[in-house]
C-alpha cells in the first residue's frame, strides 16, 4: 500500500515541490509510530487505535509498559511476528525509550527506535 510521508513532526513531506510516497516497509513504521504516537481513544474513526497513555501515568511496570506496546503494534496486520520490544524509562524526564524488532508478512524485518513523551 502507498500512502503519503510525513516528517518526524507529522508534516506532510514534500519533496522537489511535490507529496512524497511510501510504502513498504517504510509505510509500516510510519504507521507503527502514529499508532504508538496516538492515545486509546483519541482517533474516533477507531478508538481502539493507540497507546493507553493513562497506563503510562499509573507508575506501571516495565512489564506493564511492554505488554501495551506489543498490544498496539499487534494491532497492525501486516506485523506477522514481534521479535523482541524492549523499554527504557526516564522518570525524570518523563519519557520512554522504545526499541522494537518485528517481522512483517512478506518476511521483512523492521527494527526501530523510537521516544514517547517528553517535558
Amino acid at each position: 500500500m502507498k500512502t503519503l510521508a510525513l516528517t518526524d513532526d507529522g508534516d506532510l513531506l514534500l519533496e522537489n515541490g511535490d507529496f512524497k510516497l511510501i510504502e513498504g516497509v517504510l509505510e509500516v513504521k510510519q504507521v507503527l509510530t502514529i499508532s504508538l504516537s496516538t492515545n486509546l481513544k483519541e482517533w474516533f474513526l477507531n478508538p481502539d487505535l493507540g497507546l493507553d497513555f493513562m497506563k503510562l501515568l499509573e507508575k506501571p511496570t516495565d512489564e506493564e509498559i511492554r505488554s501495551e506496546i506489543i498490544r498496539v503494534i499487534g494491532q497492525e496486520d501486516r506485523v506477522e511476528l514481534i521479535n523482541d520490544v524492549q523499554i527504557i524509562q526516564d522518570r525524570k524526564l518523563r519519557k520512554l525509550n522504545v526499541k522494537y524488532d518485528v517481522q512483517l508478512i512478506d518476511g521483512q524485518t523492521l527494527n526501530e527506535e523510537m521516544v514517547l513523551g517528553g517535558a
